[in-house]
C-alpha cells in the first residue's frame, strides 16, 4: 500500500499555494510553542484520571466553565464533528418529528439534512439580493415579522426559527431585532453564526447571535480561529433547552471525543482572549487592504453600504467584470468571453498560487484570519493588482469600455448576462416535505426532459449550498435555466450528473 493522501498533500506543500481558505490558522504555527510537535502524547482517550467530554467532571469541565463565562452563556459545549452535529442537535432539540420551522432558504446543508430526517415543513424566508449581485442581503426582523403573522393566520406557528448570520459572504443579520420579535411567540431562535467565531474577540463584539441574545448559537471555531478543522462551539441562551441540547449530543457526537479537537479549540479560544492586541492589528490590516482595493477597476471588493445590517469585514469578496485575457490560464480549457468567478480563482491559484475559498458565478470569497500578515495582504494585492490591469487592457483591446460606472453606496456593477438570481431568488413550488421525497425511490433524468416533474435530492452549488431546488419540489423552466447557467459558468455543482451529453438530475418515481 501506499500513502497517497500525505504523498499528495507534501507535494501541494512544496509548491507554496498561500491559503485564503479555512481553517484559520491557515497552516501556520500562530501558537509558537511546541504544542503539536508532540501530537502523539496528546492523543488520549476517556482513560482513568482524565476526562469525559460527554460527562465532564474535571479539567474539561473546568475549560467548559471558563468558556461560558467569557461568553456569557447558560451552556457552551465543545463540538468534535464541527458545526454541522451543532446544527443537527439544536433543531432536534427544538423541532419535533413533522413540525414546522422557519428557516432561510440560503441555510447550510445540515439544517436541510435535519428537515428532511425530522421530516419537518419548512416555511422559508427569501433574503433579498445585494444590488447588481447574486448575494444574498441580510433577514430583517419585518420579514420573521410578516412570516409570523402569515402562519399565526393559518394557525400555525414555526417550532423554530434558523437563520444563517454572518452568511459565507460577511452579511449579518438584526440578531438582537429578531429575537425580539420571537419573544411573545417563545419561538427558539437557531443561528448559524459558523462564520462568525471571530466576531467576539472584534470591536463590535454585540454583531455575534451569542452576545445578541439568539437561543442557540453554532460557531466553527476552524473556520476564523485557529483551531483544528472539525471543531466547533455550541452555545446555549436558554436554560430550559440544556437537556434536549445534550441528549442529542449523544447522538450526533462522536462516544470517543478527540483529545486533540478539544485541546485545540481550548488553546484557540484562550490564545483569543489573552491576545486583543492581535485581532487590533489584524483589524488594522484589513481597513488598509480594504482603501488599497478601491483603485482596482475590473476586480470589485464588496464594500456593502446602507444595504445590509450590518457587514463582517474580515471577509473580502470580489467581483470580476470584462473580457479574460487569453494570455492567463482558462478554466479546463473552457472558452469564456467574459471573465468569471470561477475563471478569476483559477487564475489565482494556478498564476500566483492564491487559493481562494469559494468561487460563485461573478464573484470570489477569500478568507481571513489574525493569522495573515501584512506580506501576505500586500502580495494579494500586488496580485489582483496585475490581473485587474490584465483585464483593463483585454477590454480596450475588444473595444468595450474599460471603465464602468459603480454605486458608490455599493461598490459591485450589474452583470449583463446575471441568469441566475436575475432579480431575486427564484422559489418553486413544493409538492411535499422533503422528508416525504425521501420515501420515495427516482430515477435519472435528463435536465431539459424534467420540467414539471419533482425533485428527488438537493440541487446545490458547493460551497456555499444554497439549494436551487430542495426534494419535493416541482422543476420548472427557471430551475432548469439555472441549473444549466451555474454548471456553465463552471461553479462546482452537487445534486446533478454532467457527462458528455447534457446534464441530469434525480427525480421521484410517483406510483
Amino acid at each position: 500500500m501506499k500513502e497517497y493522501i500525505n504523498k499528495y498533500l507534501d507535494r501541494y506543500n512544496k509548491r507554496d499555494y498561500y491559503p485564503w481558505h479555512m481553517p484559520g490558522h491557515k497552516r501556520q504555527d500562530v501558537f509558537a510553542d511546541d504544542f503539536w510537535e508532540i501530537l502523539f502524547r496528546r492523543d488520549f482517550t476517556e482513560a482513568e484520571g482524565l476526562d469525559d467530554l460527554h460527562e465532564p467532571e474535571l479539567f474539561m469541565k473546568d475549560s467548559l466553565e471558563q468558556m461560558r463565562r467569557f461568553y456569557g452563556t447558560e451552556k457552551t459545549y465543545m463540538m468534535v464533528n464541527g458545526a454541522t452535529g451543532g446544527i443537527l442537535a439544536a433543531l432536534f432539540a427544538c423541532a419535533p418529528e413533522h413540525a414546522r420551522i422557519l428557516m432561510g432558504r440560503n441555510c447550510h446543508k445540515s439544517v436541510c439534512h435535519a428537515v428532511s430526517l425530522l421530516n419537518l415543513e419548512p416555511e422559508y424566508i427569501v433574503p433579498e439580493l445585494l444590488p447588481g449581485t447574486d448575494i444574498f442581503a441580510d433577514i430583517t426582523p419585518e420579514q420573521i415579522e410578516q412570516k409570523i403573522q402569515e402562519m399565526k393566520q393559518r394557525g400555525e406557528l414555526p417550532s423554530a426559527v434558523v437563520i444563517t448570520s454572518p452568511t459565507y459572504e460577511g452579511v449579518i443579520s438584526d440578531i438582537c431585532g429578531i429575537k425580539n420579535v420571537l419573544v411573545p411567540y417563545d419561538i427558539p431562535l437557531i443561528v448559524d453564526e459558523a462564520h462568525g467565531a471571530h466576531l467576539p474577540f472584534m470591536p463590535k463584539r454585540n454583531l455575534s447571535a451569542v452576545a445578541a441574545g439568539a437561543d442557540l448559537v453554532i460557531q466553527s471555531t476552524h473556520k476564523t480561529l485557529p483551531a483544528l478543522t472539525q471543531t466547533a462551539l455550541l452555545h446555549v441562551n436558554r436554560k430550559d433547552l440544556i437537556p434536549r441540547v445534550e441528549r442529542y449530543l449523544h447522538i450526533f457526537q462522536t462516544s470517543s471525543p478527540s483529545y486533540l479537537f478539544t485541546q485545540s479549540m481550548e488553546k484557540a479560544v484562550v490564545y483569543a482572549v489573552n491576545h486583543p492586541e492581535v485581532f487590533d492589528a489584524y483589524r488594522k490590516r484589513l481597513k488598509h487592504f480594504r482603501k488599497k482595493c478601491k483603485e482596482l477597476k475590473h476586480i470589485r471588493l464588496l464594500q456593502p453600504k446602507q444595504t445590509c445590517y450590518a457587514y463582517d469585514k474580515c471577509k473580502l469578496v470580489f467581483t470580476v467584470t470584462g473580457i479574460y485575457p487569453e494570455n492567463m490560464d482558462n478554466t479546463d480549457g473552457q472558452k469564456y468571453e467574459k471573465a468569471t468567478g470561477p475563471w478569476l480563482a483559477h487564475v489565482l491559484a494556478e498564476n500566483f498560487h492564491q487559493v481562494v475559498e469559494m468561487a460563485g458565478a461573478q464573484h470570489v470569497i477569500v478568507m481571513t484570519s489574525f493569522a495573515d500578515k501584512r506580506k501576505a495582504f500586500d502580495r494579494l494585492y500586488e496580485v489582483l493588482k496585475q490581473i485587474d490591469s490584465e483585464l483593463e487592457e483585454a477590454s480596450d483591446e475588444a473595444g468595450r469600455d474599460a471603465i464602468r460606472e459603480y454605486d458608490t453606496d455599493l461598490t459591485l456593477p450589474e452583470t449583463e448576462d446575471a441568469v441566475l438570481f436575475n432579480t431575486r431568488f427564484h422559489l418553486p413550488e413544493q409538492i411535499m416535505t422533503p422528508g416525504r421525497a425521501w420515501t420515495f425511490d427516482s430515477s435519472r433524468k435528463k435536465l431539459t426532459e424534467a420540467e414539471g416533474c419533482t425533485a428527488a435530492d438537493y440541487v446545490y452549488a458547493y460551497p456555499p449550498g444554497t439549494s436551487v431546488i430542495v426534494p419535493g419540489e416541482r422543476i420548472d423552466a427557471q430551475v432548469i435555466r439555472d441549473i444549466i447557467h451555474m454548471v456553465e459558468t463552471g461553479l462546482n455543482m452537487i445534486g446533478v450528473e454532467c457527462p458528455p451529453d447534457g446534464i441530469y438530475i434525480q427525480v421521484i418515481k410517483m406510483l
